[in-house]
């Protein structure tokens, strides 16, 4: 299931058989790329994907100063 609705555009854009051949880790860095769209610079941006026996993850960590504050 598609978590953003940008990729579910950009998917039905595409030729059937085209969008069905997509792997899960190009959907993956596809989905990546937009949301990247929107990213505001932080001061620390440290991203790291890692893997293990049975588990693709990654770790965020974002530091920078509240810009919303009262």
């Amino acid at each position: 299931m598609l978590r953003n609705q940008d990729m579910a555009r950009f998917l039905a854009r595409l030729e059937p058989a085209l969008a069905a051949s997509f792997s899960r880790a190009q959907l993956e860095a596809v989905e990546l790329h937009f949301a990247m769209r929107n990213r505001v610079d932080h001061a620390i941006d440290w991203r790291r994907r890692f893997s293990l026996p049975g588990l693709h993850a990654y770790i965020v960590l974002l530091a920078g100063r509240e810009r919303n504050a009262d």
